[in-house]
């Protein structure tokens, strides 16, 4: 199971035009780049994922439950330089 937070979507949404939903379906599908460690913040993990021809940072938890809380979203220069571009078959319509 894939959870977040309500208002963080919304602002994902509006501010940035990307949805936790549209990601978590990516994830579900194991349509994702990769899986690494967070440098920042060492109880974390971070999903890879293509939006749009772009490489993004999901960062999140996993719960005592297995759930996976999917803390934000953003998009990466440092990881979209390291893992490449557009890929038609992992992008977005």
């Amino acid at each position: 199971m894939i959870r977040w937070n309500p208002e963080k979507d919304r602002f994902l949404r509006t501010a940035r035009g990307v949805s936790f939903q549209q990601i978590a379906d990516d994830i579900v599908s194991g349509n994702y780049i990769d899986i690494l460690e967070n440098p920042r913040r060492p109880d974390q993990q971070i999903f890879l994922v293509r939006i749009a021809g772009y490489t993004w940072v999901v960062p999140f938890v996993i719960e005592e439950d297995e759930t996976i809380f999917l803390k934000t979203a953003y998009p990466s220069r440092k990881f979209h330089k390291l893992y490449g571009g557009l890929d038609e078959k992992e992008d977005h319509p």
